[in-house]
Order: C-alpha cells, then sequence, then structure tokens
C-alpha cells in the first residue's frame, strides 16, 4: 500500500513537471499574428479560445454566443459563437466548435473538432491537454465596396485548415490555462492573383486565462479572472475581471480590458446549470462616437450521471 502511495505521488509529481514544461514552451514561442475575435463573456465559452476545456464542467456543455461590436458603425464586427462538448470514458473529451464573424465586406466561418485528455493530479486537481482542428470557410464581397478612385476588385473566396492546442490545470474553485487556438497561416487576405500559394498570413494568438471563486458566505462568492492574450503584430491584451455570485443564482461584474474598455456583465443561473448572461462594453479609446458592444450568450451544463476521471461539479460559475 505504501509503494502503492510513493508511486501515485511520483506520478502526479511528473505530471505536473510535464505541465510546466508545457508552459515554459508554450511561453518562449513567437509568431507573427492578427487579433482574433475577443468576446466578454469568455469564461463560459472557453473551448472556442482553449480546446483543454472540453469536458472540463459537465458531461455535456451547450453554449451559444452573440456579439454585436460598435453599435451605430456600419460594416462593425457581429460575432456568432457555438460549442458543445463533453466528457466520453477514461478522461477523454470530445466537441465542436462553429464561429462565424463578419466585418465589413468580409464573412468568416470557421468549424472545429476539439478533443482532450485529463488526468488526475490529486482528489480534486486535474490537467488536461486539448488538440483543435478544422477549416475556416473565407468570403470577401470586394466587388460591392467603394473605392476613392472608383476601381472594381473582384471578390475572393475560399478556405484554409486549422490547428491548434491548449493545456489546462483545474480544481473545483481554480483554473489556469493556455491555448494557441490557431497556428495555420491563411490565405483570406491574399489578391486573386496569389490565393493558391502557400504564403499565408500567421493567425496565431496567445491566450493565458486564469480565475478563482472565494466564498465570502453562505451566499455570496467573489469570482476574479483574468485573461492575456498576445501576438507580435499588435499590443498586448490585458483583462481584469471581477465577479460577484448570489446565491448561486445571479451573478454581476465589472472587466476592464488594458487601454480599451471597460464592461459590465448581468448573468441568472439557474439550478448552477442553466446560464442566461449578457453584457455592455464601452470603448475608451476617442473615435468620435459611442462605440458599445452588447453581447448574450446562453449555457448549459448536464450531468448524465457519468463515471470518469473528471470532477464532479456542474457549475456555470467558470
Amino acid at each position: 500500500m505504501m509503494r502503492e502511495n510513493q508511486s501515485k505521488k511520483h506520478r502526479n509529481r511528473y505530471l505536473q513537471y510535464l505541465f510546466c514544461i508545457f508552459l515554459v514552451t508554450f511561453l518562449s514561442k513567437v509568431m507573427h499574428a492578427q487579433q482574433a475575435p475577443h468576446y466578454t463573456q469568455y469564461l463560459y465559452n472557453m473551448q472556442i479560445l482553449n480546446p483543454a476545456f472540453v469536458g472540463s464542467k459537465s458531461d455535456l456543455s451547450i453554449s451559444l454566443l452573440s456579439r454585436q461590436q460598435w453599435i451605430g458603425i456600419e460594416g462593425a464586427p457581429e460575432t456568432t459563437t457555438f460549442s458543445i462538448g463533453g466528457r466520453t470514458i477514461a478522461g477523454f473529451g470530445l466537441g465542436a466548435t462553429f464561429i462565424k464573424d463578419k466585418i465589413g465586406l468580409t464573412t468568416s466561418t470557421n468549424l472545429n473538432i476539439d478533443a482532450s485528455y485529463t488526468v488526475a493530479t490529486s482528489n480534486y486537481g486535474r490537467i488536461s491537454f486539448g488538440l483543435k482542428g478544422g477549416l475556416t470557410f473565407f468570403n470577401n464581397n470586394l466587388a460591392n465596396a467603394i473605392t476613392p478612385d472608383n476601381e472594381v476588385y473582384a471578390s475572393t473566396e475560399g478556405n484554409f485548415p486549422n490547428i491548434g492546442f491548449g493545456g489546462l490545470f483545474y480544481n473545483k474553485n481554480f483554473f489556469i490555462g493556455l491555448s494557441v487556438p490557431n497556428l495555420l497561416k491563411s490565405n483570406q487576405f491574399k489578391t486573386l492573383d496569389n490565393l493558391n500559394n502557400n504564403n499565408g498570413i500567421s493567425n496565431t494568438n496567445y491566450f493565458i486565462t486564469s480565475g478563482y471563486v472565494f466564498n465570502l458566505s453562505d451566499n455570496l462568492k467573489l469570482k476574479p479572472s483574468t485573461m492575456v492574450k498576445y501576438t507580435t503584430s499588435l499590443p498586448i491584451s490585458v483583462d481584469i475581471n471581477s465577479n460577484l455570485i448570489y446565491k448561486d443564482k445571479i451573478e454581476t461584474g465589472l472587466s476592464y480590458r488594458y487601454q480599451n474598455s471597460v464592461s459590465a456583465l448581468f448573468a441568472i443561473i439557474i439550478n448552477k446549470k442553466y446560464r442566461v448572461g449578457y453584457s455592455y462594453d464601452y470603448t475608451l479609446a476617442e473615435y468620435g462616437s459611442n462605440l458599445s458592444s452588447h453581447e448574450i450568450i446562453i449555457r448549459f451544463d448536464l450531468d448524465l450521471n457519468r463515471s470518469s476521471h473528471w470532477l464532479f461539479h456542474n457549475r456555470c460559475f467558470f
């Protein structure tokens, strides 16, 4: 029995060591990139950004998010995301994500399959590694563009593959995750003459996310969290969030995105499994108009009473 316990301790230390190596390798990589669409309520849509989250919350999770950015500006970004995922057997998770993003005359639709593997490090600790793969379909409707010189440009459409990965450590009240949701280059904004060559634009974004739930009293919880988004071509993006959860039924919060925006959110949670949330963003930069954004999310976390390596908690808190 003693040998078995010592073996388990050595295995847990080895897994934690591997995870630390993963973090160092992740942070040392440098690639040119464009920023991906961002969200305010990403804590409840993490599978989109990090495939290691597949199955981490419940046996079956479904999330639908709609974001209208910069209300009143013609051609402003509009984003819709859908994700579904759950636990399979022996620590495996499987899911799928859908993202439709429209900016001006450009529309892209991203479809991905997500898979994860989770290992227990203690009674309440888990380490998960995830992979993401799929296709992005795009349509650049340049023929309808109005240019100063009245020139007409040909529209382009096509597709390109996507591969991403992520890592996650979590327990009942805490998580920290790192991910690169897209490693491959995009040919979406290349000219028609060069559409078929291999020299695309790097679309790599690096995400670090973390959060913790503090029990302030029997009826009140405090949930601080953060997200760091990095790409070499644009300034680093840092979010600082602070949410309060009352009686596990109502959540309110404020968020600050460094030198970019402030946000407020409100959500109703039913039976700790069903969430309906709304957030409002106000852009801090001066562009001559009120660049506000609205976001709505609906999420379900369902328990199918399966026996597995996962933590048994189905809470819409993160």
